[in-house]
């Protein structure tokens, strides 16, 4: 998976705080590796040209009865019309398994992921059912929750065609029009939703699949404009629901509001082995707790935090005169993540501290509260416990078990944002990005320097006003349960250090392996595939890649 998230050229200029551009340019680094190479990557490619345009990310997931992972993909024909394909390995082939027509009142998709500990996948005792467990793909509409179900296409199948949100289409495996898909969109829930719309734009992302509960079956949780729905699924396929009084963000215009889905954390929160419903509340965390049953507390508990949180980005923020934060003299605190940091199975807080005296002078922190257990209950200090910073301003922020010690370093991206750092970045067309790495230290403390450090060169066209943004990923491609630093080299080759043990969690010299970038990182992600306990690489490309490549995507299988 991709670390940092795409940021506009303007966002930039104007010092937002999300990350930029393309990677091109050397690689350096400023600590000290084994210089010895253990392993040459290798890998077996397979290309795929769709016969629409990809609009989203390929997702991979086991959702067929079919050796290993399946690749979803959804695009956009020439017609307009909206598709999902599946696709699969046969026979050490890489084919169209299902395709299946989208109808236009559909405006978001989601999958349950799964947990994957690479110890786990290593071990002699992991069965082929814990290997492959099922995943759930599920789309929505304004008011439908659908499932993607295979069904056998015989004469006593039951399915009746009202009960499916598709439209007839060729089988994709054969030349006859008459074959019933093998596969459909199956209402399963009524849902209400924000997306009050019958005709959507584009389909997008969710993240509205959860597991609340740690049963690798997929939960729903949805909000609308006065409540969250809370779907907890069952073997069989059925939902117990639930309706939680957990708002929306709703953010005031002059002209209306906007209302967006709140971000949920689910943590155990009072120790009885059950992870909670949290939302983060100014100054203070709401709770719902899980009963036995399984259902949550219809009636929040809230746990008063000692610096003034909150859940929405200080950009969102308006004061009284409906006006963006100042600037000049801002100090915010916006909770990252909730949960477990240091291993010791009690929640922590991870907080983004913002420090502004003006547009240019600008930081962040990450600090980290680690939670302290009661009776029945968390509390978090006033101070916090160890802090992530360097020089510029953070951001990318994200937890990683880089080393497989079951206990997650922290991977963040920082840049300079002063005036003499934009003007040469207007001159040359690059700026310069630090990707730093810290472990954490035996007494859960992230040390004030980065165990690691590497720099790369960041470039953006000042005439399309676009940017891209770099290949900054880890992954685990040669099974050794240490996870690889992948870096793009340009937009023709990919840098791979490899993971070893120690404070020094990746060897000095990179590997170099040829292949064609895209120029939006995060369309080159990580996972294994085929379930050899490798991760392998999936790309696709997008609108600023050639317009050759706009209906592919590839797989690099990990050897």
């Amino acid at each position: 998976m991709n670390v940092f998230n795409r940021v506009s050229l303007n966002q930039l200029l104007q010092c937002c705080t999300g990350l930029l551009l393309v990677v091109s340019g050397s690689v350096v680094s400023n600590t000290a590796f084994s210089d010895e190479i253990p392993f040459k990557p290798q890998f077996t490619t397979f290309h795929i040209d769709a016969d629409f345009e990809l609009t989203q990310a390929v997702v991979s997931a086991n959702i067929l009865e079919n050796p290993g992972n399946e690749l979803i993909a959804l695009g956009v024909d020439d017609n307009h019309d909206r598709w999902l394909a599946i696709y699969g390995f046969q026979q050490n082939e890489l084919v169209m398994l299902d395709k299946v027509l989208l109808t236009k009142d559909i405006y978001s998709f989601d999958v349950n992921e799964l947990e994957q500990n690479t110890s786990k996948l290593l071990s002699t005792e992991t069965s082929d059912q814990d290997a492959e467990k099922m995943q759930q793909l599920y789309f929505v509409t304004a008011d439908s929750l659908l499932r993607f179900e295979e069904y056998p296409a015989t004469a006593n199948n039951t399915l009746q065609q009202d009960e499916l949100n598709l439209t007839d289409i060729d089988d994709p495996l054969s030349t006859s029009a008459s074959k019933v898909p093998s596969s459909a969109l199956i209402k399963v829930a009524d849902i209400n939703s924000i997306a009050v719309t019958s005709r959507a734009d584009f389909i997008s992302r969710g993240e509205f699949v959860k597991d609340i509960n740690n049963d690798d079956i997929a939960d729903i949780m949805m909000s609308d404009f006065r409540d969250t729905q809370v779907l907890l699924g069952a073997a069989d396929g059925t939902f117990i629901q639930q309706s939680l009084p957990l708002l929306p963000v709703v953010e005031l215009k002059n002209n209306g509001a906007e209302y967006s889905h709140s971000k949920l954390y689910h943590s155990d929160m009072n120790f009885d082995g059950r992870d909670d419903i949290i939302k983060v509340g100014e100054g203070s965390l709401e709770v719902y707790y899980q009963q036995n049953d399984g259902q949550f507390s219809a009636i929040a508990e809230f746990i008063s935090v000692s610096q003034p949180i909150s859940g929405v980005d200080w950009w969102n923020k308006r004061d009284a005169y409906g006006k963006n934060l100042d600037q000049s003299d801002l100090l915010y605190r916006k909770v990252e993540r909730i949960g477990d940091v240091n291993g010791d199975g009690v929640t922590d807080l991870v907080v983004r501290y913002t420090k502004s005296s003006g547009v240019f002078d600008r930081s962040n922190d990450y600090e980290i509260y680690l939670g302290v257990k009661g009776d029945d209950s968390i509390s978090f200090p006033r101070e916090a416990d160890t802090i992530i910073k360097a020089e510029g301003t953070l951001t990318g922020l994200r937890f990683d078990d880089i080393d497989n010690d079951n206990i997650d370093e922290v991977i963040v991206a920082g840049f300079d944002i002063s005036i003499s750092q934009i003007i040469s970045a207007l001159l040359s067309g690059s700026i310069d990005q630090d990707v730093h790495v810290f472990k954490m230290n035996e007494s859960s403390r992230f040390g004030a320097k980065a165990n690691v450090i590497k720099e790369v060169e960041l470039n953006f066209s000042l005439t399309s006003g676009q940017s891209g943004e770099p290949v900054v990923a880890l992954a685990d491609i040669n099974g050794d349960g240490f996870k690889e630093l992948l870096l793009s080299d340009d937009n023709d080759a990919l840098d791979i250090y490899y993971g070893q043990a120690g404070n020094n969690p990746f060897i000095k010299r990179a590997e170099e392996w040829q292949m064609t970038i895209p120029v939006e990182g995060s369309m080159l992600s990580a996972v294994d595939i085929n379930l050899d306990g490798k991760e392998d690489l999936l790309l696709r490309f997008g609108k600023q890649d050639p317009e050759n490549l706009q209906r592919r995507f590839s797989v690099l299988l990990a050897n």
